[in-house]
């Protein structure tokens, strides 16, 4: 198609745009999802001018142009949405709609919930299953996983988990937004105050639109918290590692997405909420814009691919490469003497398209000169998360399987702040799914969980390249560090046992603390039979549940630490409490004591929950 006649087309929309007055009728017209494939060369330079002039007709690109054969997804405001079809039709481009009212499919998909007012947890997962009562304070951190929650929850709930939990977890603050908004995250590492260990940082919602991927930083958050002490792999990386997490890098644009679900462009928006530059459209007219694409703006290849120097362009690159506080707050804390040269993975969560991506995506055919070691890493986590709920995800450069783009964080963190294990996450849904960014809330925990359990094999990448793997004594189920997490873990109810296995009447199942009690709290079935299972366990006396419950919490780690085995002379045992000085404390009874003997009955009597009756016995 000659650019002539593609002008021609463009300027088609200019008319239905300004030849006709506007009326009731018009402004009631939906915002439209089509989807449209260039089955030619013709259609794809037609199609790439239209995005091209995408900013001038506020034309949402869910899925750019990439190349023949290969579908196209764009928004189209109500003013066009009688036009745009006739557009296509007339350049020989078949479409269909896929999404027929936008702001109809936002309030379907992202209503808040109805508060719940039954006994039962539906939705309202319990983050923390500790119950821990030396005084009336509660210590719990609660957060709704089901639902997509606002800034000021995400960031209390961080100050609540550092409040309850100083020993290993701490807030921290890396920047101040245009508006003003702190950038908060959280470090979980024990002790919190260690500045030495290598380190894992993790990143989401740089992207305001993308809500899934704030919503599965948080989720790891839990993961790691939660898991502390009672999981021998989660206790090992905490242990071992510093992790910072910042679930949204950008508060602004995040929050101006919430504000308003009628509106879909506001839904939609996807820069940050910088102030207003100017300029002028393809017609000449005065065109002022504000925001910038904060993944178009670090200081790698800046304004080369992939991005526009034009204000109302969704990838608007910035005047300067860091002209923006969010991405400066990210350089300069990644580079700052707590992290430079001690952060080994740089993980960062988007949506969507199910792509597992490693650097370099400003250009295609440009990889690392490690790219076997990123590779084989980002293999084992592919495989790890499509192992959990069978989702298929693609491993490769974002250039080679998206399209080139410049300015990225990723690609910085990479080349410039010299991370090793660099990579860029686009989550659920998969790329052809018509609904892009409404994720549903039902695939929220479904997301976290899979993509947790592919971050954990580049955790574990981290680990043996610093030579930390986890020893035998810890993975064993009989060391003292699986016994403390159980006595603990039976006093907070964490009662669901993996794969639907029985605990064995000798032998405690390590599998039964890596549980999926999370899942059962929510009172939930999620299309997987590993999910569906949810024992109850009598745990008996509840005073004394109680009292244990008061010392199980301070002694757990300690145990753990030491790596001492409960003796069978009087269960004692030296710990430490809270890492000071050392005492000696009554343990709990491992599961060849000679004590549990007569709690060794028949398959359903867990043995922990016995173990947790003798002790309080002994407590009080």
């Amino acid at each position: 198609m000659k650019s002539g006649l593609i002008l021609g087309a463009i300027a088609y929309l200019y008319v239905a745009r300004f030849g006709h007055c506007s009326d009731d009728k018009e402004t009631k017209r939906p915002y439209k999802v089509f989807r449209f494939v260039p089955e030619n060369l013709e259609a794809l330079q037609f199609a790439d001018r239209l995005y091209r002039s995408a900013a001038d007709y506020k034309l949402d690109f869910w899925k750019s142009p990439k190349g023949v054969g290969i579908f196209v997804d764009v928004m189209v405001p109500p003013q066009y949405v009688d036009t745009f079809p006739t557009l296509l039709t007339q350049n020989n481009i078949s479409y269909i709609v896929t999404i027929p009212d936008v702001a109809k499919l936002i309030e379907e998909r992202e209503k808040p919930a109805e508060p719940d007012t039954s006994t039962k947890f539906i939705d309202i997962l319990t983050s923390f299953f500790r119950s821990r009562k030396q005084d009336d304070r509660s210590t719990k951190a609660l957060f709704n996983f089901g639902d997509y929650s606002n800034y000021p929850k995400i960031t209390y709930w961080l100050q609540t988990i550092a409040f309850n939990y100083p020993s290993f977890t701490k807030t921290f603050k890396i920047g101040t937004t245009t508006e003003g908004r702190a950038i908060e995250g959280i470090k979980i590492g024990n002790p919190a105050s260690s500045r030495d260990k290598k380190a894992v940082w993790i990143d989401g919602g740089i992207h305001a639109r993308e809500w899934a991927a704030v919503h599965t930083a948080l989720y790891i958050i839990n993961e790691l918290v939660s898991k502390y002490g009672y999981d021998p792999v989660v206790t090992h990386y905490v242990d071992s590692l510093n992790f910072y997490i910042v679930p949204c890098l950008n508060p602004d644009g995040y929050e101006y997405s919430r504000s308003d679900s009628s509106v879909p462009e506001r839904r939609m928006w996807r820069k940050n909420r910088a102030k207003e530059k100017c300029g002028k459209d393809i017609w000449g007219r005065k065109a002022c814009c504000g925001g910038v694409d904060l993944n178009r703006n670090f200081g790698f290849h800046w304004a080369e691919s992939g991005s526009s120097d034009d204000p109302c362009s969704e990838v608007y690159q910035g005047t300067k490469e860091f002209s923006e506080p969010e991405s400066r707050a990210l350089r300069d804390m990644l580079l700052s003497p707590e992290l430079n040269g001690k952060t080994d993975a740089y993980i960062s969560f988007h949506t969507y398209a199910q792509m597992w991506m490693f650097p370099f995506g400003h250009q295609r055919n440009q990889v690392p000169d490690d790219v076997n070691d990123l590779r084989t890493v980002g293999r084992e986590a592919v495989n790890a998360l499509q192992s959990v709920f069978g989702t298929r995800y693609q491993l490769g450069t974002g250039a080679d399987m998206l399209y080139p783009s410049s300015g990225g964080s990723d690609d910085w963190a990479k080349e410039k702040a010299k991370i090793k294990y660099t990579y860029l996450l686009e989550l659920r849904p998969e790329e052809s799914a018509y609904d892009g960014f409404l994720l549903e809330k039902s695939q929220l925990i479904p997301t976290g969980k899979e993509t947790w359990a592919g971050v954990k094999k580049v955790i574990d990448a981290v680990l043996k390249k610093n030579h930390l793997e986890q020893n035998n004594r810890d993975s064993n189920n009989g060391g003292a560090g699986f016994l403390c997490r159980t006595i603990a873990a039976a006093s907070n109810n964490y009662n669901d046992t993996e794969n639907n296995q029985e605990m064995d009447d000798t032998v405690l199942d390590n599998k039964a603390l890596d549980s999926k009690a999370f899942d059962n709290a929510m009172g939930t079935k999620m299309d997987n039979s590993k999910m569906e299972r949810n024992v109850n366990s009598n745990l008996g006396d509840s005073s004394a549940i109680d009292v244990a419950n008061a010392k199980a919490e301070d002694h757990r780690r300690c145990c753990y630490d030491k790596g001492h085995h409960c003796s069978n002379d009087n269960y004692k045992n030296y710990c430490s409490d809270h890492n000071s000085n050392c005492k000696t404390n009554k343990c709990c009874c491992n599961h060849n004591d000679v004590h549990a003997a007569p709690y060794r009955t028949v398959g359903k009597v867990r043995l922990e929950e016995a173990c947790l009756q003798e002790r309080a016995k002994r407590l009080r």
